[in-house]
C-alpha cells in the first residue's frame, strides 16, 4: 500500500493530534522489556533520519442550530453514538449550558475517515467556540476569537434611495433600515429623497485575523446634508446610554434601545397582524434580533412583573418613579436573579430576545404604558422615560468628537483591502 509522507501535516494537524490523543497513540515508543534501549537506538538513528509523519485524513461535518432543536437531537443528527453523545454532554457541562443553545448557531463534528469522531464545536454568532476533544477522557473548553476592530468611513451622495445608494458603494445596506428608524418623525429617508444629498458614516466592525466579520457592523456616526439642514447622529459606547440626534448642531432628541443593533421591523400604530392578518393596534414596537441577544432596561426603575403573559410568552415590566411601564416580550430567558422588587438601572440586564408567545421569529415587543394607556415608545414614551436618567447638558462635546474620529478615519484614506472589507 502507498504511503504518503507529509511533513507539512505534522505542522498543521499537530494541535489537533495533541487533543485527541493521537501524538501519544502513534508516537510514542513501545512500553514494556527493552523499552529503554528501544529509546536509546531509536534515538541513534534519527540522528541522521529527518523523521516525519503521515497524518490520518480527516473530515468535517456542520449544521446550523434552528428552533427547538436540542443538543443530544443535533449530536445524532452528526451521527454521534449514545454513549458519545452523553460524554460530550457532560465534558460541556463547565463551559456551556446545552439550553442556551440558540438559532444560528453551528454544530461543527470532526472525524476520521474510518469514522472515528475527534471533536465537537459549538460555535456561537459572536464567534465564541465550545470545544469537546474527545478520547479516552474527553475534556471541553472555550476559544474566545482573535478580532480587531477596524474604524471605517464613507461618504455618498444619494441617488434614488439611500439603500441603493449604500449597495453601490459595498457599505452594509442595514445602516438605511437603522437612520430610517432613528430619524422618524424628522425626516422620511424612504419618502423624502430628492437626489444629490451627501451621506457620511462612521461605524465600527469586528474581524478575524482571516478578515470575516464577527458579530454585526455598528454605527458610531452617521451626517445626512439635505436641504432642510444637517441632521447628526451620534452613537453612545455603550447601550446604558441614549443615542443623540442633532439638527445643525443642536440636540434635537435622545433615544435609547432595549437592543443592541436591533432591526425595527414594525412601528407603533395601527398594522396588519404577522399571525392573524387582519389590522390590529400595536402597542409597541418589534425590534428584530438573533435569539439570545442580551435585552436590557431603557430606564431606571423597579422590576413590576416577570413571568409569562399570554401572547407576550416570557415578560419582565419595569415601574418608572413618572409613572410609566416599561414592557419586554417574548424573551428566551431572564436575567439570572432577577425578582420582582428589584431595582434596575439603564442598561441593566433584563433577559435575552427569543421568541415565545405569539411571535414568527426572534424579536422583542417593546411597550411603554402611562396609566396603561400605551404611548409611542419613540416618541412620548422615550420623553418620559429618558427624562428620569437624563445626565443633562446638550450632548455637543459628544458630537464634536465624532466629527473628529470621522475626519481622523477619512484622513487615513484605506487601502482598497481595507475598504473591501465593508463590504455586507
Amino acid at each position: 500500500m502507498t504511503r504518503r509522507w507529509l511533513l507539512a501535516g505534522l505542522i498543521g494537524l499537530g494541535p489537533l493530534l495533541a487533543e485527541a490523543n493521537w501524538r501519544e497513540r502513534w508516537l510514542s515508543p513501545p512500553i514494556g522489556p527493552g523499552a529503554d534501549e528501544t529509546r536509546l537506538a531509536d534515538r541513534e538513528e534519527s540522528s541522521s533520519t529527518q523523521w516525519v509523519v503521515q497524518p490520518p485524513d480527516i473530515t468535517t461535518t456542520a449544521i446550523t442550530v434552528t428552533q427547538g432543536d436540542t443538543l443530544d437531537r443535533l449530536l445524532r443528527r452528526l451521527g454521534l453514538e449514545t454513549a458519545t453523545r452523553a460524554e460530550v454532554t457532560t465534558a460541556l457541562a463547565g463551559e456551556f449550558d446545552p439550553r442556551k443553545l440558540r438559532p444560528g448557531y453551528r454544530l461543527r463534528l470532526t472525524s476520521l475517515v474510518i469514522g472515528q469522531p475527534v471533536s465537537v464545536a459549538i460555535e456561537r454568532e459572536s464567534g465564541v467556540q465550545h470545544v469537546v476533544t474527545l478520547g479516552q477522557q474527553p475534556t471541553a473548553r472555550t476559544v474566545h476569537p482573535r478580532t480587531d476592530t477596524l474604524a471605517l468611513a464613507r461618504e455618498v451622495e444619494i441617488g434614488t434611495s439611500v439603500s441603493a445608494s449604500l449597495a453601490a458603494e459595498e457599505i452594509p445596506t442595514r445602516f438605511a433600515e437603522d437612520l430610517k428608524t432613528l430619524l422618524a418623525g424628522i425626516f422620511n429617508i424612504s419618502r423624502d429623497i430628492r437626489g444629490s444629498e451627501r451621506l457620511r458614516l462612521l461605524w465600527e466592525e469586528k474581524r478575524r485575523q482571516d478578515g470575516t466579520r464577527v458579530g454585526p457592523p455598528r454605527l458610531t456616526y452617521a451626517g445626512f446634508d439635505g436641504r432642510e439642514g444637517r441632521l447628526e447622529v451620534v452613537w453612545p459606547p455603550n447601550q446604558a446610554d441614549a443615542v443623540m440626534i442633532f439638527q445643525n448642531g443642536e440636540l434635537l432628541r435622545s433615544l435609547r434601545f432595549p437592543v443592541e443593533g436591533a432591526r425595527l421591523t414594525s412601528s407603533f400604530g395601527n398594522r396588519r397582524h404577522p399571525v392573524y392578518g387582519d389590522i390590529r393596534r400595536h402597542d409597541g414596537i418589534d425590534l428584530a434580533a438573533p435569539s439570545g441577544t442580551p435585552v436590557v432596561a431603557t430606564g431606571s426603575g423597579r422590576v413590576a412583573y416577570i413571568g409569562w403573559r399570554g401572547g407576550y410568552g416570557r415578560v419582565v415590566e419595569i415601574g418608572h418613579d413618572s409613572g410609566a411601564v416599561s414592557r419586554y416580550t417574548h424573551l428566551s430567558e431572564f436575567a439570572e436573579g432577577l425578582e420582582v422588587g428589584d431595582w434596575v438601572k439603564a442598561g441593566d440586564n433584563l433577559g435575552a430576545v427569543g421568541a415565545t408567545g405569539l411571535a414568527t421569529g426572534p424579536n422583542l415587543h417593546y411597550e411603554i404604558r402611562l396609566d396603561d394607556r400605551p404611548i409611542d415608545p419613540l416618541a412620548e414614551g422615550q420623553r418620559i422615560v429618558l427624562r428620569e436618567d437624563s445626565p443633562g447638558g446638550n450632548g455637543s462635546s459628544a458630537l464634536v468628537e465624532a466629527r473628529t474620529r470621522l475626519a481622523g478615519v477619512m484622513e487615513a484614506s484605506p487601502s482598497p483591502e481595507l475598504a473591501a472589507l465593508a463590504s455586507p
